[in-house]
């Protein structure tokens, strides 16, 4: 996915959360607000929106001194989502089709992002009922099922700290049809999961857990390291959570599931959807159905 011009107004609006969030030093603040309008011009609205605002995150950090500003947050997002678990894991049990209720309970855990709500926007539980209750704006559902049937290797790229919970539960219920393998950041970015996050709350246990090679969001497919890519090209299915997954590996030639909640405008006129809605979209089928991604 490219970027428009309202994303880089979006670049703006994080350096400052961002900076709000690394330190309370007024200075610094300024300076990683000022650093990050100063790049603004540069930036190439070819690359992906996640690509441009990563530079918001790396500036933090490096002004900050913290090499993961937002750790403090993502434990206190995974221990809400932990607290969650057993009855979630209920709720899969007793439905008529459990992998659809772990995906959709997934989507549900697509809210917890920090790069665009603050932590006190989030109502999880009133979310969970929501997406619950309605189906996929874009429903592939029957696609993944199907794909699903020849797959021996199914590469599952997470999210966000707390989200991680919801996508162990839907790994378990992958798990019993194919081989999963979970991947985090190489190292700290955003709100994004790290190896530390899915030992924490015990995804290690449930399924193998590797790295995408680096601080991304998401994976720009420019910037991993080819190892990385080759790994992808290797899996039968790729899943990939929230806007991030979105909007760097919807180009990517493989049989590419994505898993969101539209948190922009942008994103939700790329997917074909209204602004919050979620969407399990086939990046195949989408191209079949239309020759090329809706702009």
């Amino acid at each position: 996915m490219k970027a428009t011009l309202d994303c880089l107004e979006c670049v703006a609006k994080q350096a400052l959360r961002a900076a709000r969030i690394a330190t309370d030093d007024k200075a610094t603040q300024r300076k990683i607000l000022d650093e990050t309008l100063a790049r603004i011009p540069q930036m190439d609205t070819d690359d992906s929106p996640a690509a441009l605002s990563m530079t918001a995150y790396q500036l933090a950090a490096k002004h900050s001194g913290k090499k993961d500003p937002y750790e403090a947050l993502k434990r206190a997002q995974n221990d809400m989502a932990l607290s969650l678990e057993d009855a979630m894991r209920s709720r899969i049990e007793e439905s008529n089709d459990p992998l659809v209720t772990a995906l959709h309970l997934a989507a549900a855990g697509n809210v917890i992002d920090l790069g665009i709500l603050d932590s006190e926007e989030i109502d999880i539980e009133k979310v969970i009922e929501e997406v619950l209750q309605e189906r996929f704006s874009v429903d592939h559902t029957d696609v993944l099922k199907a794909a699903l049937e020849d797959c021996n290797d199914l590469l599952y790229l997470l999210d966000n700290a707390g989200e991680i919970v919801f996508d162990k539960l839907l790994i378990e219920e992958l798990q019993k049809l194919t081989t999963v393998t979970a991947v985090v950041k190489g190292a700290p970015m955003l709100n994004d999961v790290v190896r530390a996050d899915a030992e924490l709350v015990g995804l290690t246990s449930v399924c193998e857990v590797i790295d995408n090679g680096g601080a991304f969001i998401g994976s720009p497919l420019e910037q991993v390291p080819q190892s990385f890519l080759d790994r992808m090209a290797a899996a039968n299915v790729i899943i990939g959570k929230g806007q991030g997954n979105y909007e760097t590996i919807d180009e990517f030639d493989g049989n590419v599931f994505l898993i969101l909640r539209a948190k922009c405008e942008i994103i939700a006129r790329h997917m074909g959807v209204k602004f919050g809605q979620v969407g399990l979209i086939s990046t195949r089928t989408r191209q079949q159905q239309s020759g090329t991604p809706a702009l």
